[in-house]
């Protein structure tokens, strides 16, 4: 068959996460390669920068997101969601989320007799039970993943470690999941936008030994325990650094001692950030892939990731430490080795920078595209 048409849709676009980062780097890379890729979402959030492939519906109604005050809970407007799915008739609807806007775009597929596949980004029954620690809760969202999930034609995992959480929770038939092949803007994230005198202005001494997490400061990404950890660490001349929204209330925040809190930082600052520190953690246990581990291992830097979640399923001796989070003499240790700046330590900087060669965002993108023309050639037919 020719080239298909494939339009994707999300509750999340222009929000500072890996989800966003990622559709808008898909959506490039579909201008550059001169596929027919077109994303709709739904916010009233603007952009820095404007990209042709993506259409923004406003919302008629917008609440903050519990558990997520960076991100909008929004009714969209159904009819011009359908509308615009109508007009733009591809061969298949791709669903990135199941909020409010994946909705729309599921009924809609229903009436408009399009085929629906997906991307299993975030692991929602384990996001909620972390923040309600409510198994009814939990029971509650997986009863509706279920159904949201139970007509679609195929689902993308980001993660091996998920395939086996997709099958089981959600019922969904393996034969009908899918590997997402891992993939950042490597030429965003490198070891070229080093830049020590970056720190100056958050005075940050060029020798501390500089720990970094990127990404939402919330309890479902266990940073609230991080910093109970770093609280007890007797480690010299360190700092850890936080980049994202702060989302739980922190006691006598500004009495914590070789804690940074940067706020959101985007584009050349964030890269310049990455390049510049020395190892990266990310203690989360509910993300089905975590691009900030491979933005930052594209950075040159040694990462210490959890056992639980999809960054231990490639996260490797060689260049990081896969930990429990809930253990201090863990954490302790990992970050011990990695201060001493040793001969091991270079070593998995520079494993780290090599094994994300052939990640790049192009080869995910095509990779994902021609197992979408697979779904349409065998088995896809709509008027």
């Amino acid at each position: 068959m020719n080239d298909i048409k494939v339009c994707l849709v999300s509750d999340t676009v222009y929000d500072l996460n890996g989800v966003s980062r990622f559709i808008q780097d898909y959506c490039k890379e579909a201008i550059k390669h001169k596929k027919d890729f077109y994303v709709i979402s739904s916010t009233s959030k603007r952009h820095y920068e404007e990209i042709e492939n993506i259409f923004n519906i406003k919302p008629i109604f917008k609440i903050k997101m519990p558990f997520y005050n960076s991100l909008d809970l929004v009714i969209p407007n159904f009819s011009k969601i359908k509308n615009k799915i109508k007009e733009l008739n591809p061969d298949l609807l791709h669903i990135s989320t199941p909020g409010t806007v994946g909705l729309c775009a599921l009924i809609s597929a229903k009436l408009l007799n399009i085929p629906v596949a997906g991307i299993y980004h975030t692991d929602f029954p384990s996001y909620m039970y972390k923040n309600t620690k409510s198994k009814f809760i939990k029971k509650i969202t997986l009863m509706y993943l279920k159904l949201f999930y139970k007509s679609f034609t195929a689902l993308f995992s980001r993660s091996c470690e998920y395939i086996d959480i997709i099958e089981k929770q959600l019922a969904f038939k393996r034969d009908d999941l899918y590997l997402l092949k891992a993939g950042i803007n490597i030429e965003n994230f490198d070891k070229s936008y080093k830049n020590e005198n970056i720190w100056e202005k958050y005075d940050i001494k060029e020798n501390d030994f500089k720990v970094l997490y990127v990404g939402r400061l919330s309890v479902e990404k266990n940073v609230d325990l991080l910093i109970e950890h770093w609280k007890k660490l007797k480690l010299e001349n360190a700092k850890l650094i936080l980049v994202g929204d702060l989302e739980f209330e922190l006691e006598r925040k500004e009495e914590l001692k070789n804690i940074v809190f940067l706020g959101r930082k985007q584009k050349r600052e964030l890269s310049q950030i990455y390049a510049s520190s020395d190892c990266f953690i990310f203690p989360s246990t509910t993300d089905t892939l975590g691009q900030v581990v491979l933005e930052a291992l594209a950075s040159s830097l040694p990462v210490i990731v959890t056992n639980s979640g999809g960054p231990s399923s490639f996260v490797k001796k060689e260049f990081g430490y896969v930990i429990d989070i809930n253990s201090f003499d863990e954490v302790k240790n990992s970050l011990e080795k990695l201060s001493k700046k040793d001969d091991a330590y270079f070593k998995k900087s520079s494993n780290a920078y090599e094994y994300m060669r052939d990640k790049s965002i192009s080869h995910s993108f095509l990779d994902f595209w021609e197992k979408n023309r697979l779904f349409c050639r065998n088995s896809i037919s709509h008027p």
